[in-house]
């Protein structure tokens, strides 16, 4: 078998704490993107890449994908964050788990051989450059000359 579930007690109760303050944490994430709507009405930017130099970094438009995903619509969620989809995915399995942790008193461990922890890993960094270069060519919504980078260049370079 490759895969395997481990189940032991918790060894300290930080750890069933933890748990319960990420499920208690994603709950309240989601419930907030479940009224709130990011589209109609936006918050504050606060990417620092994007603030800095008006780049988007591999999660921005993060909130507004999940937000759109709540509200059913996937490939819209797609446009502004394409890992939006799959990061709501996992953080619901990661607080129904953490949740029956708690409930149960037990902790879960998925037991893979190294050679797969590795290569997931590797896709994983894979993914999130992939991710960015479509973020870098299709989602620039900030120019660089109103960053306060940009701002700073005009500044010394109208100086000299």
């Amino acid at each position: 078998m490759i895969v395997r579930i481990q189940k032991e007690p918790f060894r300290q109760r930080s750890q069933r704490i933890f748990r319960l303050q990420g499920a208690g944490f994603i709950g309240l994430g989601i419930g907030i993107l479940a009224v709130w709507n990011p589209l109609t009405r936006p918050g504050p930017t606060v990417c620092m890449l994007r603030r800095a130099v008006g780049l988007p970094c591999p999660m921005c438009g993060m909130t507004r994908g999940v937000a759109l995903c709540l509200r059913c619509h996937p490939l819209e969620a797609s446009l502004f964050n394409p890992l939006a989809v799959p990061v709501l995915l996992i953080a619901v399995m990661l607080a129904i788990k953490w949740a029956i942790e708690c409930g149960s008193g037990r902790c879960f461990h998925v037991i893979v051989p190294a050679w797969i922890s590795r290569n997931l890993i590797r896709a994983g960094y894979v993914l999130l450059a992939v991710n960015w270069i479509y973020m870098l060519i299709y989602r620039r919504e900030d120019p660089f000359a109103t960053t306060w980078l940009g701002q700073l260049w005009t500044a010394l370079a109208g100086s000299s």
